[in-house]
């Protein structure tokens, strides 16, 4: 798709390169009818001059005096040249030297070029005339090859000269472009930031024809901003209030239960367990879907230092944690699920670690990825997808109800990443994310003039 600034651009220069060539053909197509007609009052004038050399000699016959002629028409090939035809005589010109002159059909000035000695070319002019009751004819001609030649070279010098101030016109144009285009650029680059939660409105203050537009899409936006709150209110709002329900029937499902109908109990764990993670994993998606703003966006820099500080504080464990990329810029990822998925992860690493523990982040490719990396005991390789099942421990001795993993990986399969586990470097577990992140500039960019 070509941009508009391209297409204008093109378009001006279309224009004024029609528009100059038109221009500038057309006056010297004038010029040349001008300078034709100069010549052609010139022939006129020849003419006469040639009949005032035309006089009387013995006998009452017409006799031509060469003295009286111009010198031009005693020079061979001089480009001036006359024919004078009076009853049974035909005088010509010195300058047509032993070329011949060929003579119009009719008066006046001969419209077509006559082509004459050495690559000549004629303009001819022939007037009718009568000395002593006699006709004599006249026939002038100049040659016109000096005209073209000079109209050609100006024609050609024009031309060169107007490109080269189409050249400079265009590249002015262009730069005209760009500064009157360079609003649109900053609002669309303010419209991505925005989409990538990195701005909560774009700025007012813009160019008059732009301001309506920014204020629609601000009124748009806080809109938008305040359904998302509302829905993310009434989905926290529906959690809680499956939550209990669902408590009281697992309550319920209990050892006498269990003992009086096995059966029922199990199918009754079954589907509360599955009605538990549908209802989990839609809550999920749905937050997910809700969108990310600047005031909600996971920012590694800030969150990750306060939250191994309150993991610290909660394990009582003196275990050496290195981080690694938590300088990385602000994510367009939402920050509550971000915590919720490194807080079970650490949590899980500062549980099983003899003593080390190790955070990766890295953002590239357009994915942010995540790895924790523990020296505890890790996990066999063939009960690792077991894990990731809610309520599913591996050790009933350590704290906790084994949702953990089963959180991460909903949140994750929610944003589209990628969940894997394996073997550390230390020979304990290494649990590695890919989520998708949302590109500030997903626009193709092109070409603006």
């Amino acid at each position: 798709m070509r941009s508009i600034g391209r297409r204008l651009g093109i378009s001006l220069f279309v224009s004024l390169l029609l528009a100059g060539l038109l221009i500038s053909q057309g006056a010297l197509w004038w010029l040349e009818r001008e300078q034709r007609e100069a010549l052609s009052d010139s022939l006129r004038d020849d003419a006469a001059g040639v009949l005032t050399a035309i006089g009387r000699g013995q006998n009452d016959e017409l006799t031509l005096d060469p003295t009286r002629l111009h010198p031009a028409y005693r020079r061979p090939l001089s480009g001036r040249y006359f024919v004078v035809e009076v009853a049974d005589s035909r005088w010509r010109s010195r300058s047509l030297w032993d070329a011949t002159l060929t003579l119009p059909d009719l008066p006046g000035m001969d419209e077509a070029l006559q082509p004459g000695p050495g690559s000549q070319q004629l303009l001819r002019y022939r007037g009718e005339y009568r000395m002593n009751d006699q006709p004599v004819t006249i026939v002038v001609a100049q040659d016109y090859t000096p005209v073209m030649t000079a109209y050609s070279r100006t024609r050609t010098a024009v031309l060169i000269a107007w490109l080269v101030v189409l050249l400079a016109l265009a590249v002015v144009q262009q730069w005209l472009l760009r500064r009157g285009l360079s609003p649109l650029r900053q609002a669309r680059k303010e419209i991505e930031q925005l989409r990538g939660g990195q701005r909560n409105a774009l700025n007012e203050d813009v160019a008059l024809e732009l301001h309506p537009l920014v204020l629609e899409i601000n009124r748009l936006q806080r809109h938008t901003e305040q359904q998302l709150q509302r829905s993310r209110h009434a989905l926290g709002d529906l959690g809680h209030a499956l939550k209990t329900p669902l408590a009281v029937l697992k309550n319920r499902c209990n050892e006498p239960l269990k003992t009086a109908d096995p059966a029922l109990h199990a199918l009754l764990e079954e589907q509360l367990g599955q009605m538990e993670a549908t209802i989990r994993r839609a809550l999920g998606r749905a937050r997910v879907a809700a969108g990310v703003t600047a005031t909600n966006r996971f920012c590694p820099a800030d969150h990750v230092p306060l939250l191994l500080t309150t993991l610290e504080r909660a394990h009582h464990r003196s275990l050496q944690v290195v981080v690694e990329g938590d300088q990385l810029p602000a994510q367009p990822l939402e920050r509550d699920d971000m915590l919720e998925v490194l807080g079970n992860l650490l949590d899980n690493a500062f549980k099983w670690a003899d003593s080390r523990i190790r955070l990766t982040l890295d953002d590239r490719d357009g994915h942010l990825h995540l790895c924790v990396e523990d020296d505890g005991p890790g996990i066999a390789p063939e009960r690792r997808q077991q894990v990731l099942q809610r309520g599913q421990r591996l050790d009933e001795r350590t704290p906790g109800d084994g949702l953990g993993l089963a959180i991460v990986s909903d949140t994750v399969a929610a944003y589209g990443g990628e969940l894997s586990l394996g073997e550390s470097a230390w020979g304990g577990l290494r649990v590695e994310l890919r989520l998708p992140v949302p590109a500030a500039g997903s626009y193709s960019e092109a070409p603006w003039p």
